[in-house]
């Protein structure tokens, strides 16, 4: 299926080698060119991993050679450091080797380089970037992670647009109260996955402050595509968000869009931002009460209630969603949380599958039996959720009237292991115990060790599977862990609202899986569970 998709330039990529690279992780830089053709991007700014290891300007001028091919599309990024410390060239000759190899960003790490943010130290390399505009890429962690840093280098650089990069949906308040102060801050989103935070912060300081950003070869551009594809902001800022704002901050970019060959009818109606034309079920989800958008402390989650959730699901053509309480979880107000998903189930029968909560330290033995027959026996809930804040591990005995109820009536439980819980033993001990329920295990393609030994004990027992959903939207996990335990022990979840629930999806349709096995983790698996 040939065809041209909108122009995607990609603010947030690197390549090459580094300390702590997975044997299955991507990194090469034909591992590269292939991801941006398969995920559908025009071009990116580009840095080299090395950058973060050895001599900065000797592995500049590696990244220029290496991508001197390519320069059509990968536009190279130079680490920046001062000069006063004897390993890093005079600003001024600095700027003669960046202009001959036409550089149009730089990256600072100045945490990782081990240097104080002070204009003592700065202001010879601001004298020369300021006005040139140099747009530069500052990761949130080399900032400190603070705010009085942030505001301190931003204004340093005053003239320069800088790209605050691998912010995180936990930091949302920080990273709003740094944009409100310092205009010349842009971001880039693909560890930004708030719920709905490009709309609400395109809304707040217009779409031109906001860039696409993927992570390769790291993250799946696929989970940043999301934001794209099923976006609710109008086409004009789409284009700004997607490849206009950098190739306004960099004067260049790629010509046009990406060619590339749609492999199946999901990529293809995800390019065409269209609902998916599959059966697909959430399998994690939470809900907060009507009307809020946060759950308390760093969690913030625009429109996070029912209604609000639905317009993103039916977006994306996801069907139905297995839905628990943030409240009943996390905040261990267990009957508060349970009532609430009570209350959708019977307005939205058909657009929510009930999932319980029980806290044996907030409940008796008696009262978790009775709600398990109100929730599970009366009102049909499937999934059974306990939560870590209770700091007790899953295979206490004070849960087995939980186990034993979902044992006896074929439930399913969602299982966001911990080592305070017993963490994998605990499930197995109780995948071991209660061979008639499904156990879930969420989370398993946020990194690479934390999938192998799920791996292991999804091979192990014939009634676990993994539940992928997390930030990292780890780059080739899902491939890796349908050849170890197949695809038809993986199962799709959002966790939305307190993530988006976009980049999730993007990240398990854009996979190099054949159609049918995107299909059963989608929905089908799920499916497949619930009729016990």
């Amino acid at each position: 299926m040939p065809m041209n998709d909108s122009l995607i330039f990609d603010s947030w990529v690197s390549y090459g080698p580094r300390p702590g690279k997975d044997p299955e992780e991507r990194w090469t830089l034909d591992h590269l060119l292939s991801d941006l053709d398969f995920y559908g991007i025009a071009g990116a700014v580009v840095r080299h991993n090395q950058m973060q290891s050895y001599d900065a300007m000797h592995i500049n001028n590696r990244l220029s050679r290496e991508l001197a091919s390519y320069r059509d599309r990968l536009f190279p990024c130079w680490a920046v450091l001062p000069h006063q410390f004897g390993d890093f060239p005079s600003p001024n000759e600095l700027i003669h080797q960046m202009d001959d190899n036409d550089i149009r960003a730089v990256y600072f790490q100045p945490l990782r380089d081990g240097y104080p943010i002070h204009e003592n130290i700065l202001n010879p390399l601001a004298q020369v970037l300021n006005p040139r505009k140099m747009p530069i890429l500052v990761s949130i962690a080399d900032l400190a992670n603070d705010y009085e840093t942030a505001i301190q280098f931003s204004r340093i650089f005053h003239a320069c647009p800088i790209v605050l990069g691998e912010t995180n949906w936990g930091q949302w308040r920080l990273v709003l109260s740094i944009m409100d102060a310092c205009p010349n801050i842009h971001l880039e989103f693909h560890f930004l996955q708030a719920n709905r935070a490009v709309e609400f912060l395109a809304q707040r300081y217009g779409p031109n402050r906001l860039l696409f950003g993927s992570g390769l070869l790291k993250h799946s551009a696929g989970a940043a595509r999301g934001f794209i594809d099923w976006s609710l902001m109008d086409e004009r800022s789409i284009a700004k968000f997607a490849s206009e704002n950098l190739r306004s901050l960099l004067g260049t970019g790629p010509a046009s869009p990406a060619s590339f060959c749609a492999s199946d009818d999901l990529i293809l109606a995800a390019h065409m931002k269209k609902p998916l034309p599959a059966l697909v079920l959430d399998a994690h989800c939470h809900v907060l009460d009507e009307g809020l958008n946060g759950a308390g402390g760093p969690y913030v989650m625009i429109r996070g209630d029912v209604k609000n959730m639905f317009e993103l699901t039916r977006r994306m053509g996801i069907q139905k969603t297995a839905m628990m309480s943030w409240s009943g979880t996390v905040c261990m107000d267990v009957e508060a949380g349970n009532t609430l998903i009570e209350n959708i189930v019977d307005q939205f029968p058909d657009e929510v599958i009930g999932v319980s909560s029980c806290d044996p330290t907030h409940q008796s033995a008696d009262q978790i039996r009775k709600t398990c027959h109100r929730l599970h026996g009366q009102k049909g809930f499937r999934g059974m959720k306990p939560y870590p804040t209770n700091n007790m591990s899953y295979a206490d005995s004070r849960y087995a009237p939980y186990w034993e109820f979902g044992h006896q009536h074929g439930l399913y439980a969602l299982l966001h292991v911990a080592p305070n819980l017993g963490g994998l033993d605990a499930v197995s001990q109780l995948a071991a115990r209660y061979e008639n329920m499904t156990f879930l295990i969420a989370h398993v393609g946020g990194s690479w060790e934390f999938a192998r030994q799920c791996a292991q004990v999804i091979n192990k027992f014939p009634n676990v599977h993994a539940e992928l959903t997390l930030t990292p939207v780890t780059n080739g996990i899902i491939e890796w862990l349908s050849r170890e335990v197949g695809a038809d022990r993986i199962l799709f979840g959002t966790d939305a609202p307190m993530r988006d629930p976009r980049p999730q999806l993007g990240w398990c349709v854009f996979t190099r899986l054949a159609l049918e096995d995107k299909k059963k983790i989608l929905g089908g698996n799920f499916a497949r569970i619930l009729q016990g």
